[in-house]
Order: C-alpha cells, then sequence, then structure tokens
C-alpha cells in the first residue's frame, strides 16, 4: 500500500524513494509508521503523512500513526538503486577520506611544543 504513495516532487514512491523509515504494530490495533521527507524544508509533508493514512487505511490497517522524522537526514543514497541509476549516483554512497584528528587547543599545541624539546 504504501509503494503507492508517490512524493509530489520527484514523482516516485516514497517506498523507491527510501522515505518509509519503520513500520511496527504497537499493540494489534495501532500501526505505526515513520517517514521522512527529502528536506526538513518540504512543504509535503501533511500531504505526505494524510496520504499514508488513506493508503494504509484502505488496505484495511485500522489504527494508523504517522510520524515524520528527520534524524538521520534522508540522502539520495537512500534511494533504490534503479532510482540512483537513473541519477547516475553510484550504487553505494562514497565514504569520506579517513582523517586524522589533530589536537588544536592552545594546551595541546604547548604540550607538543615541549615534549619536543
Amino acid at each position: 500500500a504504501l509503494r503507492d504513495v508517490i512524493e509530489p516532487d520527484l514523482g516516485e514512491s516514497i517506498v523507491d524513494l527510501g522515505l518509509v523509515r519503520a513500520v511496527r504494530a504497537e499493540s494489534p490495533d495501532i500501526t505505526q509508521i515513520d517517514i521522512t521527507l527529502t528536506t526538513p524544508y518540504s512543504p509535503h509533508g501533511e500531504a505526505l503523512t494524510a496520504a499514508v493514512r488513506r493508503a494504509v487505511s484502505h488496505a484495511g490497517l485500522p489504527g494508523v500513526e504517522v510520524q515524520l522524522v528527520f534524524e538521520p537526514a534522508w540522502t539520495p543514497y537512500q534511494m533504490a538503486e534503479p532510482l540512483r541509476a537513473l541519477l547516475g549516483l553510484p550504487a553505494s554512497e562514497p565514504q569520506a577520506p579517513a582523517q586524522v584528528a589533530e589536537p588544536t587547543s592552545w594546551r595541546s599545541r604547548l604540550r607538543r611544543r615541549f615534549t619536543r624539546l
């Protein structure tokens, strides 16, 4: 049922876009669905939550609660692989090169300076 809910700006299913974060039964009568948006500033939050409620209630699940969540932030790498391929994105998110954190406080710099003497 959630695959039928279309994100208005991108025209794709919220499932294929990776916007569905969690679906869980809170009790026999309540299903909790967490979704996110492509950006926290999207004007479609209310419309998407209403569309999710409609789609799930048409599927016969009573007591649906839909919650917008924004952590972790959505990235295009959460989309289904065919959509990423259409955009020319690699199959997996590139990893940032590992950087060694160097202490930069004045105490650390002073300590390093005196340990060299």
